[in-house]
């Protein structure tokens, strides 16, 4: 006895929507990283630092490298504002800028 198991229907297609179209839909791991370690990436901010040659720096917050995974907000992420790099560890304060 032959079973075959038919997924698809004769002739029917199926079309990947275009990238636009599924924004929002799906966080970027940005956002994700950002919610979880509760700070404002990719937005200009002022940030606060201990432990670095800089006191103070004003710019856009960036992640210098996505942390491993899985994601664990207790790990130390690698930041820059400009070429300015530091970790999570050493922000003191931050404010969101203009």
């Amino acid at each position: 006895m032959e079973h075959q198991d038919h997924l698809l229907l004769p002739n029917q297609t199926f079309s990947v929507p275009p990238p636009e179209a599924l924004a929002g839909v799906a966080p970027s791991l940005t956002g994700e990283v950002a919610a979880l370690w509760r700070l404002p990436l990719d937005r200009r901010v002022q940030v606060t630092l201990r432990d670095h040659a800089l006191i103070s720096t004003v710019g856009r917050l960036e992640l210098t490298r996505l942390p491993e995974l899985p994601f664990d907000a207790h790990t130390p992420l690698a930041l820059r504002i400009g070429k300015d790099e530091f970790s999570s560890r050493q922000i003191i304060t931050w404010s969101l800028g203009d």
